[in-house]
């Protein structure tokens, strides 16, 4: 403050005294000068005027603070129930994991038997091809032979026995 503002504080300040001591000598009892009066009154009613306003501002923020704890609570209700979820579903997961992995075992043994088969089946059909290949021969052979004693037979003069067996 400069030195003139605070004169001047300091004079209004002695006026209001000066007030307040004419109206004390003037009555018996405390006495404000109506100014002073005036000014505390409005003072009061300011002070009240801010009270209620807090008082209306503490509602106001005490029922905000209700409501966010109440989302707080519902939040952590639904985390709560999402974290067991998420447990459950993790469960679920290791166990499937378990299962592909188990399933994959089989797999590749599945696979490693067929393929065995698969090579045996080659070499069965390979087989059966030089078997077949084989008898097919062996039927020409005998039937040759077969043709053959029957024109012994012929050339002898005699019929073959009951028991001989013609091919087709």
């Amino acid at each position: 403050m400069t030195r003139n503002a605070l004169l001047k504080e300091y004079v209004a300040e002695i006026e209001r005294l000066k007030a307040d001591v004419m109206a004390a000598r003037e009555k018996n009892g405390i006495f404000f000068s109506e100014e002073n009066w005036n000014k505390i009154n409005t003072e009061h009613e300011l002070k009240v005027t801010e009270a209620e306003e807090s008082r209306r501002q503490i509602e106001v923020i005490e029922g905000q603070l209700k409501a966010v704890r109440e989302e707080f609570e519902q939040s952590m209700s639904l985390l709560l129930k999402t974290d067991g979820e998420l447990k459950e579903t993790r469960e679920k997961l290791e166990y499937t994991e378990n299962e592909v992995e188990r399933k994959d075992g089989e797999l590749t043994a599945v696979k490693g038997a067929l393929e065995e088969e698969i090579v045996v089946r080659q070499a069965h059909q390979k087989t059966e091809l030089a078997m077949n290949g084989v008898s097919t021969q062996l039927r020409k052979v005998a039937h040759d032979s077969l043709t053959d004693l029957g024109g012994v037979f012929n050339k002898l003069g005699t019929h073959p026995p009951h028991h001989f067996i013609s091919l087709p």
